[in-house]
């Protein structure tokens, strides 16, 4: 939905960066398989992760294979199949895309909200498919969403009350079938959670303004322009601590397989996401709105 979670690739060894491609590929094809090409569009990083994540506490963690694809339809490329993690991670995107969907049809106007009318219809099919699949994770997204629409109607001047309602979201991602870890990784996603959140509304922060949408930076510091440099150093730390209580949390994880890219992520992609959406220098591709792009 999002894309900011991200590994550091120019830090990632060769064998990590295919195994954490095969992933974002295996989970492409899972979400084809089980709801339809259609929900492939909104394919991202952040899925991926967790996908991976979730395999990594599994015993066998999938199996490799090799498919075409729309995408790449001449060669081949390696992907993982046949994982508990990654079909929950399947359903997760259908769902979260679904609910977005719905929001932008409650927030916006105009083509954007014919565009997402146009979409939610075709992907009605896949969704009930996914809800199936995960219906608690289903039921606790619109229950954080419609909190979260109630803070905006509010324009409540809180960081921490909507972050929190979003991390409630992403923890609740978590499956019970995790086992002895799943409270470490609800810990895990509820600060990543938190983390999205906050990036997602410094990077938003300009559009926001021009747009007169709800933005908690632009309230909370009363803002009169978007200059996100005046309250950096206190945006810095609360993004800075969310990525430190993850990371603790995955200090206890001890997952069976993929702890250096785990690890790459929290330590390295996500603060490089941090300071280049604080820096101003941060561009939404390479799996942000774009499909294929790994």
């Amino acid at each position: 939905m999002f894309g900011f979670v991200r590994p550091f690739r120019d830090e990632l060894k060769m064998r990590e960066y295919d195994r954490f491609r095969s992933v974002y590929c295996g989970l492409c094809h899972e979400i084809a398989r089980k709801y339809g090409f259609l929900h492939t569009l909104a394919l991202s990083y952040d899925c991926a992760y967790l996908a991976l994540v979730l395999m990594s506490c599994e015993a066998d963690g999938g199996t490799v294979c090799r498919k075409r694809c729309i995408v790449h339809p001449l060669r081949k490329r390696a992907c993982v199949c046949g994982s508990e993690g990654l079909s929950h991670a399947a359903a997760v995107s259908v769902i979260l895309t679904c609910h977005k969907l719905s929001d932008t049809i409650a927030d916006e106007r105009g083509i954007k909200r014919l565009g997402a009318r146009i979409l939610r219809r075709l992907y009605r099919r896949g969704y009930r498919r996914a809800v199936q699949d995960a219906p608690e994770f289903d039921r606790t997204a619109g229950q954080c969403l419609s909190e979260l629409a109630v803070l905006e109607r509010e324009q409540a001047a809180s960081l921490d009350r909507p972050a929190d309602t979003f991390a409630r979201l992403l923890r609740a991602a978590v499956p019970e079938q995790t086992g002895i870890r799943r409270r470490v990784l609800e810990e895990l996603f509820y600060h990543i959670g938190r983390w999205i959140y906050l990036i997602d509304a410094c990077d938003d922060l300009k559009d926001d303004f021009a747009s007169g949408s709800y933005n908690p930076i632009r309230l909370r510091f009363a803002l009169s322009e978007p200059d996100i440099q005046t309250v950096r150093p206190q945006l810095e730390h609360t993004l800075l601590q969310s990525l430190a209580a993850s990371y603790h949390a995955y200090l206890l994880l001890d997952p069976e397989r993929d702890g250096g890219i785990i690890e790459n992520v929290l330590c390295q992609g996500l603060p490089a996401v941090t300071y280049q959406v604080l820096d101003g220098t941060y561009h939404n591709n390479g799996g942000k709105n774009r499909h294929g792009s790994i």
